[in-house]
């Protein structure tokens, strides 16, 4: 019996997780299906798909720092101040603008976000700030910036043609530009998290910081990585956006990084680190994407939408318990 229960294939607790959730999700689509046809036709699937691209582009290096037992709440302050940046640096001078080549406004803007992350990095690692209290002050300093650029509105006027490039190209009948750099961002992230060393040293971290710094891992070295890189993908996600919209509104990217985080958790990443996926990231902010679709799609009143989201939100991480509960009763009938 036990060489029988040895030869048997053992999937780890987050390979688990993230298999329920997949289920769970499976369940909503099927539900939603039946419940609202308009959900199947291949526009909507676009839309989910398209509309919360910019999310999950954003949560990737979010749910690594979360694993290391980090936050990143500046995101969204970011989200707004690369979005501005990058239609002011390129506004011609009579409308007040810098009057720059768009590739250049788009340089500039990634610098001045990659800034804040390092800024993000430096307060959490060298001066030993919270990462929430340290993320939710350079969130402010980064909103700021974003309503002084736009003057409390935004950049519309006097932007050159070629800043709707990202937000408006299309490839083929189905698929946008944001669509492609959330599959390239959710490979290369994935490869990060599972295929590489700098992978483990993140899991190491969030499972025991003191015994990674004993195992000669680099801790604040990997943790600065982790939120440059935030700080540059929040500040690209901005000028996606403000390339769809075509202008920089300083109110973009309001409340992304709760999104984020419940999209996050949702996945199931530990609030203490050590345990999350890139994928089961994904699979969070599908399950919070359908349900506001489906309430778009039965006209749900907008004073309504956050209530039910978040009484869903609660009734999927009750799932997840449910799920890892049944899994600890076997683990107790085999042993």
């Amino acid at each position: 019996m036990d060489n029988e229960r040895a030869r048997r294939p053992q999937f780890s607790d987050q390979a688990q997780l993230t298999l329920w959730m997949l289920v769970l999700l499976a369940v909503v689509f099927l539900v939603v299906s039946i419940v609202q046809p308009a959900f199947l036709s291949q526009g909507n699937i676009r839309n989910i798909i398209n509309q919360n691209s910019v999310l999950i582009i954003v949560s990737m290096p979010v749910t690594m720092l979360m694993i290391t037992g980090n936050f990143d709440l500046s995101i969204g302050g970011i989200i707004g101040m690369g979005g501005v940046l990058s239609a002011w640096f390129c506004q011609s001078v009579a409308q007040g603008g810098a009057g720059l080549p768009y590739w250049l406004a788009v340089i500039l803007a990634l610098a001045a976000s990659t800034g804040i992350g390092w800024l993000n990095g430096f307060l959490t690692m060298r001066l030993g700030v919270a990462s929430v209290i340290a993320t939710l002050g350079t969130m402010s300093i980064a909103r700021g910036i974003a309503y002084i650029g736009a003057s409390g509105s935004m950049v519309e006027l006097g932007v050159p043609k070629e800043f709707r490039i990202f937000g408006t190209t299309e490839i083929g009948s189905f698929f946008t530009l944001s669509m492609v750099f959330m599959i390239i961002a959710v490979l290369v992230f994935f490869f990060l998290e599972s295929k590489t060393v700098f992978g483990q040293k993140i899991y190491l971290i969030g499972a025991n910081m003191k015994a990674a710094q004993l195992s000669g891992v680099s801790v604040r070295k990997q943790i600065n990585t982790l939120f440059i890189i935030s700080g540059f993908i929040s500040g690209f996600a901005g000028i996606l956006l403000a390339s769809r919209l075509g202008a920089g509104d300083c109110k973009v990217g309001l409340e992304y990084e709760f999104s984020a985080v419940v999209a996050i958790i949702l996945g199931g990443t530990s609030l203490y680190g050590g345990r999350g996926t890139v994928i089961g990231t994904v699979i969070g902010v599908f399950i919070i994407g359908m349900i506001a679709n489906t309430l778009n799609l039965f006209g749900a009143n907008t004073a309504w939408q956050p209530i039910v989201k978040g009484l869903v939100i609660v009734g999927a991480i009750l799932f997840q318990r449910f799920a890892m509960g049944l899994k600890d009763q076997r683990k107790l009938r085999l042993e």
